[in-house]
């Protein structure tokens, strides 16, 4: 029996409770100045790359005005196409808009930024996401659907468990890429 299997059966004997994303986090909602942000620290739905690949630096940046904040920890969703998958986990503060949905735990001692992001990672995420879209030719995300997304929280040892698991897999398929 591996190490995830002992601590499931260890700290979740009955199962893994499941909660709505609303629940356990909600979108942000501070804004920021406009002049906060630069080509590194601001982040629109076409500076997310396709296919989970992160994000890349922004070619536009609003000069006037006040964009939505983000925290490190927080995670981004593009809002628009969600059958693109683009999604990044924030390792910084910045800004975005409209178009990104940014995520932020309540309570980060009950639930894990990493672990959360693998989470809306998945192709079952994507799946429900794109099925929920409005729209036929530039579809977005229902975001009352993303809300009510169901979220598996194991305790955290359990999530921990499974970062590092999937951490280490992303590392092996990256080298194995180059």
């Amino acid at each position: 029996m591996n190490k995830l299997s002992k601590l499931i059966q260890e700290l979740c004997p009955d199962g893994v409770e499941y909660a709505p994303l609303g629940e356990i986090a909600q979108y942000a909602t501070e804004r920021i100045k406009a002049s906060c942000v630069d080509e590194n620290s601001y982040v629109g739905v076409e500076n997310l790359l396709q296919n989970k690949q992160g994000k890349t630096n922004a070619t536009y940046v609003p000069q006037n005005g006040a964009v939505i904040a983000f925290k490190s920890g927080d995670i981004l969703i593009g809002n628009i196409r969600p059958y693109l998958r683009k999604i990044w986990l924030a390792d910084c503060e910045g800004g975005t808009n409209g178009d990104v949905l940014t995520i932020q735990i309540e309570d980060r001692q009950q639930l894990l930024p990493r672990y959360l992001y693998y989470v809306l990672s998945s192709e079952h995420f994507f799946i429900y996401d794109t099925q929920n879209a409005k729209g036929a030719k530039m579809p977005r995300g229902n975001k009352d659907a993303v809300l009510k997304y169901l979220v598996p929280v194991p305790p955290l040892e359990v999530q921990r468990e499974i970062v590092r698991i999937l951490d280490n897999f992303a590392e092996l398929t990256a080298e194995l890429t180059a």
